[in-house]
């Protein structure tokens, strides 16, 4: 890492400041969970052709970062955020016609181009946050999924006000996300400003210890970790418009609305769990956590009225909150060097549980119904909180 450290402090900085971009890749990997009712998919219960979606949505992310990485060292990550960037803008020009009568294939370019767009954004930030991950690993990882869930509660938002007419996809929708394809535009003429690594300064995967944490047991528990706590979030995130609606009979609007308010808990409360995590002890806090989780997820399954969902949804947010910030201190001791092909890797599979997660969970609710949704969500707590107390017993062992 020493090509990023004579980096000067202002230009540390200003490499931080590019975690913002977060809230783009947060904002287009949302999108589905409210475009879901705004295509009618609460009319007609296809919910596998829904699930679908999801699926490109993935390829297209995985696809773009893919790319991202081979490419990058001969493109520098100031010029792919920017691509990523006006790609944004492009998905969500598409988005705004989108809407029925388009056609199925249509609509899943769209997600595709969308995936491929927060991609590129996310590829693009993994490489420029060397500097700024070597002093604070854990402010910026956690920084970093404050972002993201900001712009995934602001997507949710901006589609609960696309509901203002009868008609599913009027122009309200059209001009509300034509209007915010400006926002990633201007955003990629900010970025353009960044002062940019030279190829030269992207570290090569080391051979040394740094490299060998990556390869430990230790390390694959953490991956699965994560891949298991974005399944979660996703399950939920993807699929509680239709549910709601299906459940309680809610308008559409109200339920994007309550996927917004979802958002929001996950957000804040991990802010406050952040704090919390310096203070409390973590077994204690572990276990308020998979408390409010499963009792979030219960009160959810079995509530009949708006009072007691919109209990479960703040009780689920505030139960997902907490494996982040311990997921921040265990990435902070336990990698001992930047490399953003690894994170942005690491960031690809556990993104891929969330998605994969709800494009199985669209062709299992089209057989067992859709409560099968937040016991998805329950059982995957329980993963989580047991994998995270193997990773704690396992450091114990290993002396680390």
């Amino acid at each position: 890492m020493a090509n990023e450290s004579t980096l000067a402090p202002d230009q540390v900085v200003r490499n931080a400041s590019v975690l913002r971009a977060f809230l783009i890749s947060g904002f287009l990997l949302a999108l589905p969970g409210g475009l879901l009712p705004l295509w009618g998919y609460h009319v007609h219960a296809e919910y596998g052709t829904a699930g679908n979606y999801f699926l490109a949505l993935g390829i297209g992310m995985a696809g773009a970062m893919a790319l991202a990485r081979k490419f990058m060292p001969r493109w520098r990550a100031d010029r792919t955020l920017t691509v990523g960037c006006f790609a944004a803008s492009l998905s969500l020009l598409m988005l705004s016609i989108a809407a029925p009568p388009a056609q199925v294939w249509y609509q899943a370019l769209c997600i595709f181009v969308t995936g491929a767009a927060a991609g590129l954004v996310a590829a693009a930030v993994f490489a420029s946050i060397g500097a700024a991950w070597d002093a604070n690993p854990a402010g910026v990882t956690l920084k970093g999924g404050i972002y993201f869930g900001a712009g995934s509660a602001a997507a949710s938002l901006l589609l609960a006000q696309c509901f203002g007419s009868e008609t599913i996809g009027d122009t309200d929708a059209t001009r509300l996300l034509a209007i915010s394809a400006l926002l990633p535009a201007a955003a990629a003429v900010a970025f353009r400003r960044l002062p940019a690594l030279p190829a030269s300064a992207i570290p090569a995967i080391a051979d040394g210890p740094a490299g060998r944490d990556r390869h430990t047991v230790l390390a694959i528990l953490f991956g699965l970790l994560l891949f298991f706590q974005f399944a979660n979030e996703w399950s939920i995130a993807g699929w509680l418009p239709v549910y709601l609606i299906d459940r309680l009979g809610m308008s559409p609007e109200g339920a994007v609305m309550l996927l917004a308010v979802y958002w929001l808990a996950l957000t804040a409360s991990r802010i406050g769990a952040a704090v919390l995590v310096k203070v409390m002890p973590h077994g204690r806090l572990l276990g308020i956590s998979a408390f409010c989780a499963l009792f979030g997820g219960t009160a959810l399954t079995a509530s009949d009225t708006r009072g007691g969902v919109v209990v479960g949804i703040l009780l689920m947010g505030t139960g997902f909150s907490a494996i982040y910030p311990l997921a921040s201190e265990r990435i902070a001791t336990r990698f001992t060097g930047y490399h953003p092909g690894y994170f942005s890797g690491l960031f690809t599979f556990a993104m891929s549980g969330g998605i994969f997660a709800a494009f199985v969970l669209g062709h299992l609710s089209s057989l067992v119904g859709l409560r099968v949704i937040p016991l998805t969500a329950m059982l995957g707590s329980c993963a989580v909180f047991a994998l995270i107390l193997v990773i704690r017993l396992g450091r114990k062992v290993s002396g680390h």
